[in-house]
This record gives C-alpha cells, structure tokens and sequence, in this order.
C-alpha cells in the first residue's frame, strides 16, 4: 500500500506529502506459439514452448514474493493454441515452485488493463518482460494463429500504458524480434543508413512509461532455451552421472542411518554416551562426480523429459538453460539489447 513520505522545504511551508508505494510487481508476459507444419508432423514440440520456458526461467531471478504480497512475481501467458492440461502444469510451476502470481489473457486489451490496474491498486511496476514473436514496430503475442490481430500490441497498444503503473526505476524487457528497430530493415542495414531507433516500438514504449527499456534492433533467437551446443552435446553424460551420484548419496544416507541406529543401540547398552562400535566406523560420503554444470543440464533434462511423459511437452520446472540472444539479421546492427530511455 501507498504510505506518506514527509517532506520539509522550510520553515515557511508546510510539511508536504508525497505517497511512496511500497507494493512492488515484478512481471513476466509469455506469448503463445504456434507449431509448423512440419513440426506438427514430426511431433517436434520444443519451439512451442520456448516462450514459456524463457518465461519461468525469468521468474526464478525475480527478487522471491513475500507473504504481505509486497513484492509480487507475476506469470501472464497468452492462452491461444496451448492445451489445457499445458496451462495447468505451467500453474502449478508457478505458483507451487516460484510463489507467483498466475494469470491468462486472451486479448491485448486484458494485457493493458492487469498493467495498468497497478495503480488502483497501489501498485508499481518494478520489471516487466516480454517473450514471444515480434516484427518491426509490434509485438506478436499470437503470431500465425487465430486471434494474431487481438493479441498484437503496437504503437496505439503501447499508448495506453499509464506511466502511473511504472515505478520510476521500472525497467521494462522485450525479448521479441526487432522491438528495438525504427525501419523495416530484414536482411540488413547498409553503413550509413538510419536504424531510426528513436522511431521503434521501443521507444514509444520508453516514452510513454517513462522506463528505460531493452530491446533488440536484430531479430532475437531462443536457441538456448534448451543449452547451447555445449550443453546439449554433453547432457546424456551429465545425467549420467547426476543419477549416478544421486544413488550413491541414498545409499550412503540409508548405510549412515544404519549405522547410527546401531551405535545408538551400543552406547544405550553400555550406558556410555561416547562410546563406539568395536571394528565398525561410519560410512564415508560419497564423491561427487557431475560438476556444478553438469547437476543444472541434468535437472533441466530430467524435468523436461518427466513433463514429455506426463503431458507430451517439454516444459522445464527450472525454465530455459541459457537466456535468449540477439538473432543473425538484419546485420548492420548491435548484436544485443540496447536500452532506449525515456526523452
């Protein structure tokens, strides 16, 4: 809730009060996602759900929720073309694991409405990321589906956010291609042309929430949703060895317990709290062989491959391995987020 903050100009003014919010959201927008022809074909569902893996991947590194609710994370996902039994695994993620807050849209309008609702609530917008499709001067929460034209947010979307949502130090993510491109630029821009930066969705979206925003001039690539080639090449080997040191942990956990029930039963016999077993010691741990790397490829695989039996799709309770990137093209341009202030 809003609390006062005293003020004292001079001694010729009155004390003035300024309402301070204290009640902070710290926000994640999923897209929904569309499958290929052939992807359908093949079975091949990973591309559908790398919004939502990026999303929960975000989640995890938002500051944790309290329970006065004085600090929120906050999980919305465009619900268009993903099974129920999907958006039900992905809530119990996400409240159960994470703690946040879960809730659907099915239009952009209930997008802006839920943002800017924050101020009636005596809210504020501490960060704000967006994940899904994007072209040059919008965001395609719904690209190649049915209800693309209700789920896009563009120049008179953006508009209607209430710099009033935002906390002055608000930062506002998009992770959708070209978000931060003034031009309709697609394979490059040429040295010496204009990106127009000050002319991109970015900047609008800058401009009108007062928030610096990050975003992408180049098309953005989620290739790492599931590790890069590093990782991939060397997960069969690291669950290998995460079961392995698993095992061997229970093992030890279940020959201590032995152990120290037996020298429980010894020194009560003896009536010697410090007494030992003759010829016995406890058991030593065991070595841990995956390395840190190694444990967090395994957890991601071992998650994805249980939500592939339960549901038929790779969804990751630990989100994406590894964050999405700045894509190929246009070439010409900064490969990485660039930040565009309010002007």
């Amino acid at each position: 809730m809003a609390t006062p903050h005293q003020s004292k100009t001079s001694a010729e003014h009155a004390t003035k009060q300024i309402p301070v919010s204290l009640a902070r959201d710290y926000i994640t927008v999923v897209g929904a996602s569309h499958m290929t022809l052939m992807e359908k074909v093949r079975g091949q569902k990973g591309n559908k759900m790398r919004f939502i893996n990026q999303g929960i991947r975000q989640l995890r590194q938002y500051p944790a929720a309290t329970p006065s609710d004085s600090v929120q994370r906050i999980f919305l996902i465009f619900i268009d073309d993903y099974e129920r039994p999907l958006l039900n695994a992905v809530k119990g993620i996400v409240e159960k694991k994470y703690g946040a807050k879960y809730r659907e849209l099915d239009n952009i309008s209930q997008l802006l409405d839920f943002i800017n609702l924050r101020i009636r609530k005596d809210r504020e917008v501490m960060q704000l990321d967006m994940f899904a499709h994007g072209l040059v001067g919008s965001i395609e929460f719904g690209y190649e589906l049915s209800k693309v034209d209700s789920y896009r947010l563009r120049d008179a979307q953006a508009r209607m956010l209430q710099a009033d949502a935002f906390d002055m130090k608000g930062k506002i993510y998009s992770y959708a291609c070209r978000t931060g491109l003034g031009i309709q630029a697609d394979v490059i821009v040429r040295e010496g042309e204009d990106p127009k930066y000050d002319q991109s969705l970015a900047q609008l979206i800058a401009n009108t929430t007062r928030c610096s925003v990050w975003a992408f001039p180049r098309r953005s690539n989620y290739d790492g949703t599931y590790g890069n080639a590093s990782d991939r090449a060397q997960q069969a080997k690291a669950v290998e060895k995460y079961k392995a040191d698993e095992l061997a942990n229970k093992n030890y956990k279940q020959r201590l317990f032995a152990y120290q029930r037996r020298l429980a039963a010894h020194r009560k016999k003896l009536n010697d709290p410090t007494a030992q077993l003759p010829n016995e010691f406890a058991p030593t741990p065991p070595k841990t062989t995956a390395s840190d790397l190694e444990r967090t490829l395994a957890k991601h695989a071992i998650s994805r491959e249980g939500y592939e039996n339960t549901i038929n799709y790779p969804l990751d309770a630990d989100g994406a391995v590894r964050p999405v990137r700045a894509g190929d093209t246009p070439t010409g341009l900064p490969a990485t987020l660039l930040e565009y202030s309010p002007k």
